[in-house]
């Protein structure tokens, strides 16, 4: 479109185009600014929208010249981690569908991450959302960004007493593993835990260690390990511990779907049948899960809630005088796969005896 100086001067919004064509805003910004090379449906639908309602990128100048930049900031410290890249694929979307666009930074430690915040700033972004790195120190360089922009720390130690931290709740993660692995008749419990020095590995181990009393079941000291998430650490484990003499656990909750998988594989070469003998649970429900045999259950991160509670925080705005940050953990969900497909006691999953036997 070539601007008209006699076209009528127009009051239309780009929502307005927006909802007249069907379509989100950013794909409007992309078309109205030429962005958008493709000529399809889509781009002829929304031009004949902007002309319509004499709609031009004039409009959208005066965007340029407020605050507002419609750009959010995303600062990941590992983009292959199961909470980064699920966050990574549910946030984009959503902020595009908001006529934002997402602009991510990878910092795998504190002082990359400053630097990304930094850029981020300087581009003026209408609101920040950081992942630290594990151990990450308070950061009181984000208290002064805080007044000046909404910031929304998801997971990890507090870096800042000034903004929203939302998180997945590690002690009910725990309690919902035990609870579905008591239902599955399990009371002899492994964990293959993260690094110990990492603050959410603490939590769930020390929930892990109260709470398997009140369920009747027990752990031994041997049977707790902690190290990276890979699929080697999970198989030498299993194997180191499945291999010794004496007693052995009858369930293990590890740490990841990729610990899982290394102490399933560990498990079929010492023929040690899961669920028969031994149940798994993974964490994460990454494709891992999906992909090994038997299909792995395990705890699903709660992305979506996260996601939409991060966007209700950023849209409130910076901090204000008075303003308390938010402090919100969310549940996982149990995804019950073939590696805990165990009969439950009192359930119908048990077996119904055959009438004509006795």
């Amino acid at each position: 479109m070539t601007p008209d100086s006699t076209m009528p001067i127009s009051n239309a919004s780009i929502t307005d185009v927006a909802a007249m064509a069907g379509v989100s805003t950013a794909t409007v910004s992309r078309v109205i600014n030429g962005q958008r090379t493709q000529d399809d449906s889509i781009a002829r639908r929304v031009l004949k929208a902007a002309d319509a309602l004499h709609y031009s990128a004039n409009n959208a100048a005066s965007t340029l010249r407020s605050n507002v930049t419609h750009l959010l900031g995303l600062i990941l410290p590992n983009p292959h981690q199961a909470l980064a890249a699920g966050l990574l694929c549910e946030l984009e979307p959503a902020v595009e569908s908001t006529g934002c666009q997402l602009v991510v930074g990878i910092g795998s430690d504190e002082q990359t991450q400053r630097d990304r915040i930094a850029a981020m700033a300087a581009r003026k972004v209408d609101g920040l959302v950081i992942v630290p790195p594990d151990n990450a120190q308070p950061d009181h360089e984000l208290d002064a960004l805080a007044k000046l922009l909404p910031i929304v720390q998801i997971s990890g130690p507090v870096i800042s007493s000034r903004i929203n931290w939302i998180g997945i709740d590690q002690s009910a993660a725990v309690q919902i593993a035990l609870d579905h692995l008591s239902a599955h008749n399990a009371s002899a419990v492994a964990f293959f835990g993260d690094d110990v020095d990492s603050d959410d590995a603490a939590e769930r181990y020390t929930t892990f260690q109260t709470s398997m009393s009140m369920r009747n079941m027990d752990s031994e000291p041997a049977w707790s390990t902690f190290g990276s998430n890979t699929v080697k650490r999970g198989y030498d484990d299993a194997m180191a511990l499945f291999a010794a003499p004496g007693r052995h656990p009858d369930s293990i909750i590890c740490s990841s779907d990729a610990v899982a998988a290394g102490a399933l594989l560990a498990l079929h070469e010492l023929t040690v049948r899961v669920p028969e003998e031994v149940c798994v649970i993974g964490a994460g429900d990454t494709p891992t899960a999906q992909a090994v045999h038997p299909t792995l259950s395990s705890l699903r991160l709660p992305i979506a809630s996260i996601v939409k509670e991060t966007l209700r925080l950023l849209h409130k705005g910076p901090a204000g005088k008075r303003w308390l940050p938010s402090h919100t953990a969310f549940p996982p969900q149990l995804i019950e796969r073939e590696s805990t497909a165990t009969p439950r006691f009192g359930s119908s999953d048990m077996e119904v005896p055959d009438a004509d036997l006795g």
